[in-house]
């Protein structure tokens, strides 16, 4: 295939196959016959790509071809084909509306999903798993995606951040249910600042390693200021949820924004500290903080896509600038400090309440369950929901004893049960591929690769990951491991965990160990993995 790709390339510039008797390949070489010797271009041959050389002796070309060029042809021609493929089999552009991606997915909303033939995606050469989940098509590629990815987008589809998502159109029809159009919104909402919550909590983390080592730094002005940087993105969450918020529903970001800000502004901060009753409209008004807050800038983005998308409709074309980011900034801020922001905010004490008391009733034995199931929620695609109380948590208390851990141990039992499959198989090209897979899973947080690749399909190291994480979650739990900062669930991340890092190292040993032994007593059917 690969070098009938090259030659393919070259053929226009030889006559065309009418005028080849023969061609042959040779290493780095390619032997060609042709009928009339003047029709080959060979100036136009030569400054063709991977073309190093050419030669004509008498009705014999040939074709010097650059060192592993060949390789370089077929995996493209191979992704164009694989991005064709899933395209066409999701219905192409009258059923895709727009297309994004993670590490390791393909992320697509489709207009109708029974229009996806999801099996025969699933089939294909280079898919590692199919789901379907909070409104999103997503098809599991592993290390190769943003390769298929940018195939896919040179086939003309839109990228997904330049196409609007409307809320009340998830509720509508058939599509998806109500509960999948919730998650997806919160997860929407919130994705766009994990970026920054990482980066500010790894500012902290740096910052408290750097006062560890050198006290007098953390009296410093730099300390002072670089602090202020690391704490901005948390005091300020409303104003990024609201961005998120107002993206997912295509309504005006700048509009939620605003009145977000407002919850957070000096001005407001200054009233609730001064303690004195204040109202709106004769109505009392709540004295409280919404900095760190998670859900009022979710609710109140909702009121300003309606409130915006209702006087877009009723007010004349050539009034819209003065008055509807006016009104809809006006009647959000009073809707969302008279009742949706304190609404919100106690909402999110009551989960926040709630996880605690079920970590505080069975700490280890919740730990425990977390950590067990969490590879079918990502198989799911319902690990992109646990953003929303991560955060909430971490607002709350300032530590998470449950979500990071477990996350970060899941991801080490997959790498555990990998390790163990790179020991125990006896085929070479397998054995190389579950350790790449395993140091993925360990040291950069990938595991799609592990689950779709490996341990899902020879089923039995997939019982060695969750019984392996879990064993893991009970001594996590039991030694007291928890993170203080928002991160990443990879080794890179263990500064997060500040005083508790030497229970979480302990945790994550006995997981990887404990993954990998039992995926060796386990056994498994390595023919699966050939026909895989």
């Amino acid at each position: 295939m690969k070098q009938d790709a090259f030659f393919q390339t070259i053929i226009h510039r030889i006559g065309g196959e009418g005028n080849v008797a023969r061609k042959r390949f040779d290493g780095e070489h390619l032997y060609v016959t042709v009928k009339d010797s003047g029709m080959a271009d060979l100036e136009e041959l030569n400054r063709l790509d991977g073309v190093s050389g050419t030669e004509l002796n008498r009705n014999i070309l040939s074709v010097t071809i650059q060192e592993d060029f060949l390789e370089d042809v077929t995996m493209a021609k191979n992704f164009k084909q694989l991005a064709q493929n899933i395209m066409t089999l999701a219905g192409a552009k009258e059923n895709v509306t727009s297309v994004f991606h993670c590490m390791t997915r393909l992320r697509m909303t489709v207009k109708d999903v029974k229009k996806v033939d999801q099996k025969a995606i699933n089939d294909l050469d280079g898919v590692l798993g199919v789901t379907y989940q909070g409104g999103q098509l997503q098809v599991i590629i592993g290390k190769d995606l943003l390769k298929v990815y940018e195939e896919v987008l040179k086939l003309g589809y839109s990228d997904g951040g330049a196409v609007d998502e409307k809320l009340d159109g998830d509720l509508k029809g058939e599509k998806i249910s109500v509960g999948q159009a919730v998650i997806g919104y919160i997860s929407a909402a919130v994705q766009p600042m994990v970026p920054a919550l990482i980066g500010g909590g790894m500012i902290k983390v740096f910052l408290l390693l750097i006062s560890k080592v050198y006290a007098p730094f953390a009296d410093s002005s730099t300390y002072t200021l670089l602090s202020i940087v690391g704490n901005a993105v948390f005091y300020f969450m409303p104003i990024l949820v609201a961005y998120g918020a107002a993206k997912k529903l295509g309504a005006t970001p700048t509009y939620s924004m605003v009145v977000a800000g407002a919850l957070v502004a000096p001005e407001w901060t200054a009233i609730v500290s001064a303690g004195d009753p204040v109202t709106m409209f004769g109505i009392n008004v709540a004295l409280k903080g919404y900095g760190s807050s998670l859900l009022p800038a979710l609710l109140l983005a909702i009121v300003a896509y309606y409130v915006e998308k209702f006087l877009n409709k009723v007010i004349p074309g050539v009034f819209k600038p003065i008055f509807v980011g006016t009104l809809t900034m006006a009647a959000t801020y009073a809707v969302s400090i008279l009742a949706l922001a304190p609404l919100g905010q106690l909402a999110g004490t009551y989960v926040t309440a709630a996880i605690l008391w079920l970590y505080n009733i069975a700490g280890p034995i919740t730990v425990a369950l977390f950590t067990a199931l969490f590879p079918y929620m990502v198989m799911t695609g319902m690990h992109m929901t646990l953003g929303a109380p991560m955060i909430q948590l971490l607002s709350e208390t300032g530590f998470d004893p449950l979500f990071r851990p477990g996350m970060l141990l899941s991801n080490m039992a997959e790498g555990g049960a990998s390790l163990g499959i790179a020991i125990k198989a006896k085929d070479k090209a397998i054995k190389s591929e579950a350790l790449s897979v395993a140091v993925g899973c360990i040291f950069a947080s990938v595991t799609e690769p592990a689950i779709y690749g490996f341990n899902l399909p020879l089923k039995k190291p997939m019982w060695a990951v969750s019984l392996g994480g879990a064993i893991g979650g009970v001594v996590a739990a039991l030694l007291g491991a928890h993170n203080y900062e928002y991160g990443s669930s990879s080794l890179f991340a263990l500064p997060i965990f500040e005083d508790t890092i030497v229970a979480m190292v302990i945790a994550i040993i006995v997981t990887i160990v404990a993954s990998c032994v039992l995926t060796i007593l386990f056994g498994f059917d390595e023919e699966i993995l050939k026909k895989h």
